[in-house]
């Protein structure tokens, strides 16, 4: 893994640096920083004088505490800083494309990349979207979703998928209690969540699994996708996950998803 972090010198910013540097770690991967200096913001500027050098200075500080960061909390992990100028979106996907970069880790700040980005974007914090049916086995991964959700700072949202398009109208009964059965699992998945102090939000979707899924996490500001294990017998909500991993790996991802293990 070669994992970019767009650092602006933010409390977010180091939020997903050290989100890098964990993820990084456990891959055995490369991690590069990147601070952009946004100099077009001083073009024809004359309201302060020396309004740019001060603003350079304060850049400046901005690396040394990413040097910091790294030097604490890597462990000896391979990474590196450049630092640039320019316009920061620009430069984040200009940087990702010429240097094979895997993915990037943004704070909210720079989310406009998300769709210009030749790579999956993280960011962080923002949503954690978990696609839930009406199986009894979200619990199984309780452990990982809670470790992913606070060292993403991220909020959980928990999304209930109704696969209306397989059931005709002689099974409204059928559907009907399909309905309730997720909305129950979301709440019971959603009520352990908020038991261990992790931020939630509930939502129920009806119709093709994989197509509610993205639509729900271009709504949201997802930093990740996560796909429950659990029960590994034939689902609808398995066939999306099928889908949207395998169109990821072949075309490249807007989003980071994760697979989780049961």
């Amino acid at each position: 893994m070669k994992a970019l972090v767009a650092y602006d010198g933010t409390v977010q910013a180091k939020t997903a640096l050290g989100y890098g540097i964990e993820k990084v770690r456990k891959n055995s991967g490369e991690l590069v920083v990147l601070h952009v200096f946004n100099n077009h913001l001083f073009v024809n500027y004359d309201a302060i004088p020396q309004a740019e050098e001060i603003a350079r200075r304060e850049s400046a500080r901005y690396v040394a505490d990413a040097e910091r960061i790294i030097k604490e909390q890597g462990g000896g992990i391979k990474a590196s800083i450049i630092v640039e100028d320019g316009n920061p979106e620009k430069e984040i996907v200009s940087y990702a494309k010429t240097e094979n970069i895997d993915i990037i880790f943004s704070p909210p700040r720079y989310k406009s990349i998300v769709r210009k980005s030749p790579c999956p974007v993280s960011v962080i914090p923002g949503d954690i979207l978990i696609p839930v049916d009406n199986r009894d086995n979200a619990s199984l991964e309780i452990e990982q979703i809670i470790t992913e959700a606070a060292a993403m700072q991220s909020r959980v949202v928990l999304m209930g998928i109704v696969p209306i398009h397989i059931y005709s109208k002689w099974e409204k009964e059928e559907l009907d209690q399909v309905t309730r059965e997720t909305s129950a699992a979301v709440k019971r998945l959603g009520k352990i969540l908020t038991d261990r102090a992790i931020r939630t939000k509930e939502i129920i979707r009806s119709g093709y699994p994989d197509i509610e899924i993205i639509k729900a996490a271009e709504e949201y500001t997802v930093s990740m996708i996560m796909f429950l294990a659990g029960n590994q017998q034939p689902s609808e909500l398995n066939k999306a996950a099928d889908i949207i991993l395998d169109e990821s790996e072949r075309s490249g991802s807007l989003f980071y998803l994760c697979q989780l293990q049961g």
